[in-house]
């Protein structure tokens, strides 16, 4: 009895179809917020999915000091201490320095002697069209030719964020007053902000009390959460 065998070039169309089958059938996904437009300048979370395979480099490690070095003349402009969260997985090219509004939100400070104050940044989209980030900014707080880089110190997962033009997202800054007997008194000036995945900054006016200085703490009392959070 003589065997029968397809032939060999069937064998490799037969290999080669299931191998592309299988190629297709790949995919990833990931969860992104959207900042709605408010007029009251708050942000509104919706939940969706989007096609983004990027992995963000804006995730924290609580207890990671920043560093107090010599500012440039000029203020600064990113470098190290430009924000990070690359892939952001949301709608819309990312949001660059120069079409963002950034303001302080009313009610922001130490709402008592003694207690951390808390700072809430707005970031609001001015551009004519939908931008995107996910992670941290960086932020200084500055003290005449003194700066001091400010530690990622939440647990709070960073997500991608959606910016409608008009619509304004949010992040926070927690800081620990400072006050006589506690240590070395800070007194910033300035808030300097680059956002993630920008190398140019914005800078605000600090109206705060002064800051208790712990820049080289292992768990400072003052840090940052990523962008999106309240």
């Amino acid at each position: 009895m003589r065997l029968r065998t397809a032939p060999l070039a069937a064998t490799v169309a037969l290999t080669a179809g299931l191998t592309l089958t299988l190629t297709a059938c790949g995919g990833d996904g990931g969860s992104s917020r959207v900042a709605t437009d408010t007029p009251s300048g708050t942000t509104s979370a919706g939940s969706g999915t989007s096609s983004g395979t990027g992995t963000g480099t804006g995730s924290s490690t609580p207890g990671t000091s920043g560093g107090r070095t010599m500012a440039p003349s000029g203020g600064s402009t990113g470098g190290t201490d430009a924000g990070t969260g690359a892939g952001t997985g949301a709608t819309g090219s990312h949001c660059a320095t120069s079409q963002l509004g950034f303001a302080v939100a009313p009610g922001s400070g130490a709402q008592s002697q003694g207690s951390q104050g808390v700072v809430t940044i707005e970031l609001t989209n001015r551009g004519a069209k939908a931008c995107a980030m996910k992670g941290y900014p960086g932020v200084n707080l500055v003290d005449g030719a003194t700066k001091w880089s400010l530690t990622r110190g939440t647990s709070e997962t960073p997500k991608a964020v959606t910016v409608r033009p008009g619509a304004t997202t949010t992040f926070t800054l927690f800081y620990l007053p400072f006050h006589q007997g506690d240590g070395q008194e800070f007194k910033p000036g300035s808030i300097v902000i680059t956002p993630p995945n920008e190398t140019h900054s914005h800078t605000l006016p600090w109206d705060f009390s002064s800051v208790l200085l712990q820049d080289g703490a292992t768990h400072p009392g003052t840090y940052i959460g990523p962008v999106g959070s309240k």
